[in-house]
């Protein structure tokens, strides 16, 4: 026992020592850091680039008191890879995060690195442990870093994290674990589902949140209760109440007969006004297609309105492991309304696939603009910029860091206006040729704090408005190089270099948003109001930005392509009923 606590010890003062070794430099982007990178893995550089929309906070944790009726086990290291796995657990119950995304880093420790799905005697994860605690940096690690987090694993009482943070009325990590894609109705050993624990516990602001998420209301435990009928409060029965008013075609079970439902196959659903169904929409062509699946241009067959339908196979997604960032796609497109962010209009699924209903921006993406023109001067650039930064700052607001800003996740409107979106999972081209950007234009887009794997926060976004903006105004990523070792060294300790024929604002502004230490980064500070503030924006008029009465240049109409496509050639073979399982929780969506 003795051995494996000096190994323990060791190990941990590896992880410390390591985080001494890869600490954020000191100086501006322009000037050298010689200290050594860690190898990033391409299994973590996909994760970086295609978890496009990260959610986090830096706002207040919840409660910290351990809640009763929650055990956390006392577990004993056998080997190398428990010794870790233990660390991480002791980490996440004393809630360190920063040293929790340590341990997980395969480039320091290759296989004897922690197992985020490490068990307890209870078979509790370090999921389950930050998520009862409202540990919610601990979570965000363990999603960030985890290889394969297993959002859904149950303990001894068949309990999922989410079901821990509903109980104990977590607020700010069940949002969490549902955008990452938590099962909303999965039932523990007594049939409840988090939906049930929230409400028997009086968990108001967490029931009213859920609720939002269309659960499953007619889900009964073992003792025959509906959510509904378990509420522990006339408050808590009040918002079901509510909520059963707000929706159209409702049945709420609150003390009304027992109601017969029969199980129903995936389309023999009742058929809502508000519902949407994929014979509603007329595929004209196709837009974009990738190894995840395709975009399509749709006309809805009601109201003859253009949209963008963005297309997942499930096979692939949830194959390898990425239906989280589909999930955060819908979940974080479902609340967030702004002027310069791609709406999502509807969602749905087929046994074989999962859709997103998207507003339709003919004027393409930013890159198509880049590689016709090269580059922009620095009035487009500017207008650009100031869009996205509204964007940018409406998803802070919401506590959401982007992640995988881009010329690619850039759309332009009829108008000429710039809307942030991510085909990230699905995009490779577009139906009039154009190409999308090299595996290195894609990296050169990555955070040094990104490449070094060490956590990253809002600031990160702007780095990444850095990088799009010396990009608009240069014509090229700053410090690119096809070759990826390079690339990453470069974009780590590489010298700047800025264009004699650019202004002494748009150097500046591009020197501040460059700066390799996120502390001392342009918007560390202040968030948005701090970039707002810089020279380079001064005599802006921020409240006509957001009205969009700044005139950018109108992009050429384009003639689109009528082919028509069969729809059983997307949508599958409608006809066929899936086994249960194939169904994606909380996924369709209807905008009100």
């Amino acid at each position: 026992m003795q051995s494996l606590k000096s190994l323990f010890g060791a190990l941990v003062k590896k992880s410390f020592e390591n985080r001494q070794s890869i600490g954020e430099e000191d100086t501006k982007s322009s000037e050298n850091q010689s200290s050594p990178s860690p190898i990033l893995y391409e299994s973590e550089i996909q994760d970086s680039f295609l978890g496009s929309i990260s959610e986090g906070t830096e706002s207040m944790l919840a409660q910290k008191i351990p809640p009763s009726g929650f055990q956390l086990a006392t577990v004993i290291p056998s080997t190398h890879s428990d010794v870790m796995s233990h660390a991480l657990y002791k980490a996440a119950q004393q809630n360190k995060a920063e040293l929790c995304g340590e341990l997980l880093q395969k480039s320091f420790y290759g296989d004897a690195m922690a197992n985020v799905n490490f068990k307890d005697e209870n078979k509790n994860t370090p999921l389950h442990v930050g998520a009862s605690q409202g540990y919610l940096k601990v979570c965000e690690a363990l999603l960030d870093y985890g290889d394969s987090t297993n959002l859904d694993a149950k303990n001894i009482e068949e309990r999922t994290p989410l079901h821990l943070a509903c109980k104990f009325g977590h607020l700010q990590v069940v949002q969490l674990l549902v955008r990452s894609g938590a099962d909303i109705d999965t039932p523990d050993e007594d049939g409840n589902t988090p939906l049930h624990l929230a409400s028997e516990n009086a968990k108001t602001d967490v029931v009213s949140w859920l609720l939002t998420k269309h659960p499953n209301l007619f889900i009964e435990n073992k003792f025959e209760k509906t959510p509904a009928e378990v509420a522990g409060t006339e408050e808590t029965k009040a918002l079901f109440a509510k909520y059963s008013n707000r929706s159209q075609n409702s049945t709420f079970r609150g003390n009304s007969p027992r109601l017969c439902v029969r199980e129903m196959s995936f389309f023999e659903e009742i058929k809502e006004p508000s519902r949407v169904f994929p014979l509603d929409f007329e595929i004209l062509t196709e837009l974009g297609k990738g190894s995840f699946g395709e975009v399509y241009l749709v006309r809805k067959s009601d109201s003859c309105q253009l949209y963008a339908m963005k297309v997942l196979r499930k096979e692939k997604i949830m194959g390898q492991n990425l239906i989280k960032y589909a999930m955060t796609e819908r979940h974080v497109l479902s609340y967030i309304n702004h002027p310069f962010i791609v709406s999502l209009n509807f969602a749905f699924q087929t046994p074989e696939k999962l859709f997103l209903i998207l507003d339709y921006c003919p004027g393409g993406d930013l890159s198509s603009h880049l590689a016709r023109e090269k580059h922009f001067d620095e009035y487009k650039a500017r207008i650009y910029t100031c869009e996205i930064l509204l964007a940018l700052e409406e998803l802070h607001r919401h506590g959401i860091i982007f992640r995988d800003l881009k010329p690619d996740n850039i759309v332009v409107d009829e108008d000429g206006h710039a809307l942030l979106t991510d085909f990230g999972l699905s995009k490779e081209g577009v139906y009039d040729g154009d190409t999308a950007k090299s595996f290195c234009g894609s990296l050169a887009y990555l955070a040094p704090e990104m490449i070094r794997r060490q956590g990253h926060g809002k600031t990160v976004d702007w780095y990444l408005l850095g990088v799009l903006f010396y990009e608009m105004v240069v014509g090229i990523p700053p410090y690119f190089s096809n070759n990826k070792e390079e690339l990453f060294n470069n974009i780590q300790k590489g010298k700047l270099k800025l264009p004699s024929s650019l202004s002494l604002e748009a150097k500046d502004l591009i020197i501040e948003l460059l700066q390799r230490d996120p502390s001392k980064r342009l918007g560390a500070k202040r968030d948005a109001e701090e970039i707002k503030a810089h020279k380079f924006f001064q005599g802006i008029d921020w409240d006509k930005v957001m009205r969009k009465e700044l005139k950018p240049p109108v992009p050429p109409k384009k003639c689109i392509p009528d082919q028509r496509i069969e729809p059983r050639l997307v949508y599958g073979d409608l006809s066929r009923c899936e086994e249960k399982y194939n169904r994606v929780s909380g996924w369709s969506f209807v905008l009100e």
